[in-house]
């Protein structure tokens, strides 16, 4: 008797911490256990099929463009990959707080100036919501990449509308998983590189891309912080045409649902809202 009551108390106890398990976890960066990875909406990505790998194909796709685009050149036609399929867009949880997560996108996914008027930027650049590139973002990449039921379960964030960029002091932030040079590297997508002209560093280096952050130099009005060579922050004219973009996103978790995954980077949990 007492055996059955003790094995009644287990399971007891042990069918929350399976249900909890079972239904995964929406959290931010924890040192030890690192990031949560998801998957939400979808972008153009690959031509022919390959994805980033951190660099280990990149340098091919930098050499294919520049062939690419010096037979555009030479032909007067514009290089045209063909008819491209969009893959489900990977992220890395940054942070939650209640049941808002902060996502940004683990891969660089195109290239872009942030503002091509550089005076007009030195009067609205410490506003990002105002540039071409947050115009951009909330407008023609956001009806590509995310349906009308997932726009409806992203949040504003301020005045930068739904989709942004991380600013200079967050890749300065050990508590989301950055404040070291390595931690900012970042490799960009194969249609990134081969239709946006997304710059890569050479192999010695590693292979990975540069991108923009959303603050404006104090400095010099004209340009904005980027990540560097070795992963540093540094800045940029921001009519820098081969600069990437790494989106960010605020999430309602009360609104989306997992639907498989384990929420690593191999095996991301896939968000779906109902």
């Amino acid at each position: 008797m007492k055996r059955l009551i003790v094995w009644f108390l287990l399971m007891a106890w042990l069918l929350p911490v399976i249900g909890a398990a079972g239904e995964g976890e929406i959290r931010g960066y924890d040192p030890e256990a690192g990031y949560v990875y998801v998957t939400f909406g979808r972008y153009y990505q690959t031509i022919d099929g390959g994805i980033p790998d951190d660099g280990k194909q990149t340098w091919e796709w930098h050499q294919m463009s520049i062939k690419e685009q010096k037979e555009a050149k030479k032909s007067g036609i514009p290089y045209d990959p063909g008819e491209l399929e969009k893959d489900p867009i990977l992220w890395r949880v940054l942070s939650t707080d209640g049941n808002e997560a902060m996502l940004m996108s683990e891969y660089v996914l195109f290239a872009s100036v942030i503002h091509s008027k550089l005076k007009e930027y030195t009067e609205i650049g410490s506003d990002f919501g105002q540039t071409e590139l947050s115009e951009k973002l909330n407008g023609p990449f956001t009806e590509e990449a995310f349906t009308a039921a997932e726009q409806e379960v992203m949040i504003p964030y301020e005045t930068l509308g739904k989709v942004f960029l991380v600013d200079k002091d967050t890749l300065k932030n050990k508590e989301v998983g950055f404040g070291t040079n390595k931690s900012r590297k970042a490799w960009a997508t194969e249609y990134a590189i081969r239709v946006t002209g997304q710059y890569q560093y050479q192999p010695k280096n590693g292979n990975h891309s540069p991108y923009w952050t959303r603050t404006q130099t104090t400095k010099n009005k004209k340009q904005a912080f980027s990540t560097k060579l070795d992963g540093s922050i540094g800045s940029l004219s921001v009519t820098g045409d081969d600069m990437g973009v790494r989106p960010v996103i605020l999430l309602d978790t009360d609104r989306v649902r997992i639907d498989g995954g384990s929420g690593t980077k191999e095996d991301p949990y896939r968000l779906v809202c109902d």
